[in-house]
């Protein structure tokens, strides 16, 4: 009997780039179970994770915003962080048809504060991506 086992291995901060959803699912489960939460990934100019950012009880949708607004001005004077990946966790439910709009404003506000949205992703009962929803390719 084999005990072999297929995993990804999870990409070590600042060291291993965080190269597509896998990588950053893999990121993510180390975390978990989450609740209503928002995590927040502060990528270096490798795509290297830098930080990890936790906020719990974000159960209003928008919530994104003001992780967004927090990232955004703890990385005013760090110009080593330029990306952002967000994943936000809704037990028991999934991707949203407001997102697409929560996207594109997203994208936006990380523009406009010198950061990119490489990727948001829904964690619920199946994994998401709000950025489908308008068609956009990933960015990765």
């Amino acid at each position: 009997m084999s005990n072999s086992r297929s995993f990804h291995r999870v990409p070590r901060g600042g060291v291993d780039p965080i190269r597509n959803a896998t990588d950053a699912l893999a990121v993510l489960a180390l975390g978990t179970p989450y609740g209503d939460d928002t995590i927040a990934i502060l990528l270096d100019q490798q795509r290297c994770g830098s930080a990890i950012i936790v906020v719990t009880g974000t159960v209003h949708a928008d919530a994104l915003f003001s992780i967004i607004e927090t990232a955004v001005e703890a990385t005013l004077d760090v110009d080593e962080i330029d990306g952002l990946i967000l994943a936000t966790s809704r037990p028991g439910g999934g991707v949203e048809p407001d997102d697409v709009h929560r996207w594109l404003e997203a994208s936006d506000q990380c523009d406009a504060g010198g950061l990119e949205l490489v990727e948001w992703i829904i964690l619920g009962e199946t994994i998401g991506f709000p950025r489908e929803l308008f068609g956009e390719p990933p960015r990765w």
